[in-house]
């Protein structure tokens, strides 16, 4: 006869899942990471490197026997995995986390709904934390330390999982001895093989290379080589990139692979110096503020001098475009470029500029004429509204480029045009439809017959 009642000793199975500490899983592993968690349903980079290192960073800390350094290390690692996540996702170097809180001091974060979101959602979990860190249990067993070892693996897999489809579109860095590619050395740009009177050099912010069927027939409207072909040589083609804007930067005037807060700029001898050198007046134009990535220190190290941010635009007739990255509106600068081309007609000019208003997220702003979208077919614009203000921020600074520069006043000048990335988009639906690898360029070259032509002098040069 079975003789029913409870066995006289727990399996040795059940005695590890006894030893599970949920408490400690809640308060030291989740509440930090509660934004990347969030995100993977809808995308967002890899994290399982630091997800590691914060699990054992927090096995460590959270065994302290002072509940004073226990809660300063809870806050610790909230900042350490905000800091880690947001520069994986904008592909900048590690060490900007040094700088995250003078970066977020110089945007308007409370513009972008998503942002406040996320900042509330970490507040709140950062508060939930600090407030019933007492009661996460402490490792008194070989089996507890074990099973929170567990749970920081079974973290780490998830997150592997959950981003499996956007690995490799976040790269922050060029892997070791990997060849520079950049639209100026594809071009050979350099004083002595630039015919024209002057040069004008534009790195287009989230100008990426589409593989969707759909928008790259938008793309390719906005950047038509038709409109300009009347009076310049057009070329085109897509070269590499790794990072952010900065590295986009100094790729395309410096030729290197390199981060503004590691590349020797005492050093340097990038394009803008040697057009200097060369005879040529040195502008550079960027419609953000300066202190931003410290541009207002390094620019005039490039070999730029005369130097026009935000300000200097609006002062010059510039509006201001609203958002979280607030300045000069774009479609007002290529005129200003015309104006100083015309202003200075006694001289050659290497003048650059760096745009601004597509920098996502990308609010409805009727200043940049992105409060409507009429791009693409209906269905599409529901679907991807994010994608299609986009697109309008690329129309609306094409067509003022267009306007400008096929003006019959506009001076002689050779100009190229070169994405800095692709959109980082978050969402994996957006961020799959673009190449991973490479930014669009379009060179247009002067032509030496008609309106277009080259003084003698500079075209037996070419």
């Amino acid at each position: 006869m079975l003789k029913i009642g409870a066995p006289e000793r727990t399996m040795p199975k059940f005695e590890l899942l006894r030893a599970l500490p949920l408490r400690w899983t809640l308060i030291w592993l989740i509440l930090p990471n509660l934004v990347i968690i969030a995100m993977w349903p809808i995308g967002g980079p890899s994290m399982a490197a630091p997800l590691f290192l914060g699990g054992l960073y927090a096995i460590a800390v959270s065994q302290l026997p002072s509940a004073r350094l226990r809660r300063l290390g809870i806050a610790v690692l909230f900042a350490l995995v905000l800091g880690k996540y947001v520069t994986k996702s904008f592909n900048v170097d590690d060490l900007n986390i040094l700088h995250m809180t003078a970066y977020f001091g110089q945007l308007q974060v409370f513009k972008a709904p998503e942002y406040l979101l996320a900042a509330a959602v970490l507040g709140v979990a950062l508060l939930v934390a600090l407030k019933y860190e007492a009661r996460a249990e402490r490792f008194t067993s070989m089996q507890q330390l074990l099973m929170a070892g567990a749970t920081v693996a079974l973290l780490v897999m998830a997150d592997t999982y959950a981003t499996a489809g956007v690995r490799g579109t976040y790269k922050a860095s060029a892997p070791e001895g990997f060849p520079v590619d950049s639209a100026m050395l594809q071009n050979t740009i350099a004083p002595d093989t630039v015919a024209a009177k002057n040069l004008v050099v534009i790195i287009v912010e989230s100008w990426g290379v589409p593989n969707n069927p759909v928008d790259k027939t938008i793309d390719d409207a906005i950047w038509n080589p038709a409109q300009w072909s009347a009076k310049y040589e057009v070329d085109s083609g897509i070269s590499t990139y790794f990072g952010s804007t900065t590295n986009a930067e100094l790729r395309e005037l410096c030729g290197v692979w390199a981060d503004h807060l590691s590349f020797d700029f005492g050093s340097a001898n990038c394009l803008p110096g040697q057009f200097r050198e060369a005879g040529f007046q040195t502008t550079a134009m960027h419609s953000f503020n300066p202190d931003f990535f410290g541009r207002d220190e390094w620019y005039p190290q490039l070999g730029f001098d005369t130097i026009r941010f935000d300000q200097a635009l609006q002062d010059r007739g510039a509006r201001f475009c609203d958002g979280v990255f607030a300045g000069a509106c774009d479609h007002d600068v290529p005129r200003q470029i015309g104006d100083t081309l015309r202003e200075r007609s006694g001289s050659r000019n290497f003048i650059y500029w760096l745009t601004l208003n597509a920098h996502l997220p990308i609010s409805a702003n009727r200043e940049m004429g992105t409060d409507t979208c009429d791009l693409g077919l209906p269905a599409w614009r529901k679907d991807y509204p994010i994608l299609c203000r986009s697109y309008t921020a690329q129309r609306t600074l094409a067509n003022s480029i267009t306007a400008e520069i096929m003006r019959d006043d506009f001076p002689q000048s050779d100009i190229l045009i070169v994405g800095d990335h692709m959109p980082p988009f978050f969402p994996r639906a957006l961020r799959t439809r673009f190449d991973t690898t490479s930014v669009p360029w379009i060179h247009l070259t002067a032509r030496r017959d008609g309106k277009g032509s080259a003084p003698a002098s500079l075209a037996s040069a070419r």
